[in-house]
């Protein structure tokens, strides 16, 4: 396991059980995973390969109802939120809360991990 890979898992570790985080993980614009910290029942390769296409879609539609660049996808479900950003060109933060903590309250902290984590890619920490 390299630094790199080892600080992301470090970093969505500790993301868990704050402010209602269940699970995140870090993947490519292509879908493809980077980094994870989500529970076994969960597959990865379908959720990164969704949660990708999420993320452009809402980008495109934001181009065309708004012409600006959307920061974070919600998807509001029964039990959970997903929320998805964008970390730097290449990649994006998944993020899934449970539906009890506020989804706003929790936007600023998602965009923070993102700058954080776009710090470690980049080799800065």
């Amino acid at each position: 396991m390299t630094a790199t890979r080892a600080s992301l898992d470090g970093i969505l570790e500790g993301l868990r059980g704050t402010n209602g985080v269940v699970a995140s993980t870090v993947i490519s614009r292509d879908g493809i995973p980077v980094a994870s910290d989500l529970p076994d029942s969960v597959n990865l390769e379908v959720l990164a390969l969704r949660t990708a296409f999420m993320q452009g879609i809402g980008e495109l539609v934001m181009e065309s109802v708004e012409d600006e660049e959307a920061k974070t996808v919600i998807i509001v479900a029964t039990q959970h939120y997903i929320l998805t950003t964008p970390i730097d060109e290449r990649n994006i933060l998944v993020v899934v809360l449970d539906r009890s903590v506020e989804v706003g309250g929790m936007l600023f902290d998602v965009a923070e991990t993102a700058g954080t984590i776009r710090r470690v890619l980049e080799g800065g920490s």
